[in-house]
């Protein structure tokens, strides 16, 4: 019983990590929370991001790690996917085709070589 009470804890805990990511962003006045089907695919951590070349699209990445939970930008578009840690990483574009950088809190894990 304490096991089970134990991991109803944990996964209220993850989830209220996971909620913090998108209402941080709730600040911006272009953010938009995204809807993500409850059987799609979840990125485990930023490392599922290390897929990204300059060849993939955007549809391409969201069929590799899954839908974002979030978007936000006017001329520039990121797309916010959110972490249990309360860590995000975000994908930016501007054609919404081609993914110019991915960011992981700040940090830089991919940007698209130019041409």
């Amino acid at each position: 019983m304490r096991t089970t009470l134990i991991a109803c804890v944990v996964l209220a805990a993850s989830s209220l990590a996971q909620a913090k990511c998108p209402e941080k962003r709730l600040q911006s006045p272009t953010f938009m929370e995204l809807v993500v089907p409850d059987n799609a695919p979840r990125p485990a951590d930023a490392n599922a991001f290390n897929v990204v070349t300059d060849d993939m699209s955007i549809q391409n990445l969201f069929a590799a790690v899954g839908p974002p939970d979030g978007s936000d930008g006017t001329s520039m578009t990121f797309y916010v996917w959110c972490f249990a840690d309360g860590s995000e990483v975000r994908v930016a574009t501007r054609d919404g085709t081609t993914i110019d950088n991915v960011r992981h809190n700040g940090k830089l894990l991919y940007k698209r070589k130019k041409k």
